[in-house]
């Protein structure tokens, strides 16, 4: 069976997103998308999107199986441009509207969305997007871009077969994720029992003052941890990054949740000639800037990480990580409003610091922390299995896309 040449946008369009409102977002019945939203990651992992007074028509509106594209990408951010997500069925029954930092993938053609999402994983058009891009502080893409790419198309047996195979390891990495998806909705549900509705153990025989449980405080951040940033090292030195060894995080990463690997990592050098210093683990790391402001996450080892993400270290030797990065996502809604700068929303240290945080007793807290640990270590160990699959299936991915590897229909 012949492979045959062909054009990308003489089987697909690409859309452009919406335009919208930043005042008429937060109220209204249809969902909100933007780039921050995704992890481009992973195939269907979507989060914080935003309800939105809906006055557009149905041009912007996506579905559940819908391709969704980022347009572009902060110079260092994840290598995400044009990179795909899938909408997940998470949304099914629900206006979901796709904002101007996305474009959606039209596709009326023979070619199906699973085989279209693995061709756009393909490094070939990766090599491609990266030869075409332009910007410099943000890169971009046009739609005429992605349109305009050209590859081996295989006949319509050897696609299914392809995508069979590559969804076989992405069914496990999903399984996986929504696994650590119930582990993380039970631990936020634990905080929540204990912190907001205030039925932690003993809570029946404890006198409240002035609303909070006797011998809890109200404090500022600064009061209690301390807050550092990072630094990221001279892209022009190739030899900071390198064979390096030490994981250096950016704020694209930083996703609500643990943190065990790095798209990249850096040398000793660059650690000592940039600000960029080694944090320890169970550091609390929040986006400060950029597409994914206020989104957190929980080192697992030794890190360090760029210059657009706040770091909290505790400023006494008793650990209350998870407590913390609880708080600060309860806290969003707040943060994200407070944040909105004039021309993009941003935070800094010297408003993070004087944020006010409800601090319980010591034994309270740290019952909580060692019963969230047990279900974070848990998600520790199913992170470290799809990170294998992961492996596994990149590894198939060029062979199976350029015919390298033989599939028989």
């Amino acid at each position: 069976m012949e492979w045959e040449k062909v054009r990308l946008g003489d089987y697909i369009s690409i859309k452009s997103g919406l335009a919208y409102k930043g005042d008429l977002i937060g109220k209204g019945d249809s969902i909100l998308l933007g780039m921050g939203c995704v992890s481009f990651k992973e195939k269907f992992v979507f989060s914080g999107a935003r309800p939105y007074d809906d006055v557009c028509d149905d041009r912007f509106v996506v579905k559940p199986g819908d391709i969704v594209l980022a347009t572009r990408q902060q110079s260092d951010n994840l290598p995400i441009l044009a990179m795909p997500a899938v909408i997940p069925n998470d949304f099914a029954g629900k206006r979901v509207i796709f904002g101007t930092n996305l474009y959606k993938v039209d596709n009326n053609s023979e070619l199906s969305n699973e085989f279209l999402f693995w061709l756009f994983k393909h490094q070939h058009y990766v090599s491609y997007i990266a030869g075409v891009k332009s910007g410099t502080a943000v890169q971009m893409v046009t739609k005429k871009n992605v349109e305009d790419y050209k590859f081996l198309c295989p006949p319509f047996e050897i696609r299914e077969k392809i995508t069979s195979i590559l969804s076989a390891y992405d069914s496990l990495i999903e399984n996986n994720t929504k696994r650590i998806r119930l582990l993380e909705q039970m631990a936020e549900n634990l905080y929540k029992e204990w912190f907001v509705r205030f039925r932690f153990p003993g809570y029946e025989n404890t006198e409240f003052v002035d609303g909070l449980p006797k011998g809890w405080k109200v404090r500022k951040i600064k009061d209690c941890y301390k807050t550092c940033s990072g630094g990221t090292p001279n892209r022009e030195k190739s030899e900071y990054y390198a064979n390096g060894t030490i994981y250096w995080v950016k704020t694209g990463e930083i996703q609500d949740s643990i943190i065990i690997d790095t798209e990249e990592k850096i040398t000793s050098d660059a650690l000592q000639h940039s600000s960029a210093k080694l944090l320890p683990p169970n550091s609390i790391l929040m986006a400060m800037y950029g597409v994914n402001i206020g989104k957190l996450g929980i080192l697992t080892r030794q890190m360090s990480c760029n210059q657009a993400a706040c770091v909290f270290l505790p400023n006494k030797e008793s650990q209350t990580s998870y407590y913390l990065f609880f708080y600060l996502k309860s806290i969003r809604e707040y943060l994200m409003n407070i944040g909105f700068g004039a021309a993009q929303q941003n935070l800094s240290q010297a408003i993070i610091n004087k944020i006010r945080i409800i601090v319980p007793v010591e034994n309270v807290v740290l019952k909580f922390e060692q019963r969230i640990s047990s279900l974070y270590r848990q998600i520790d160990t199913l992170q470290h299995q799809s990170t294998l699959l992961t492996r596994q299936r990149d590894l198939l991915l060029p062979r199976l896309m350029s015919g390298k590897l033989e599939v028989k229909a």
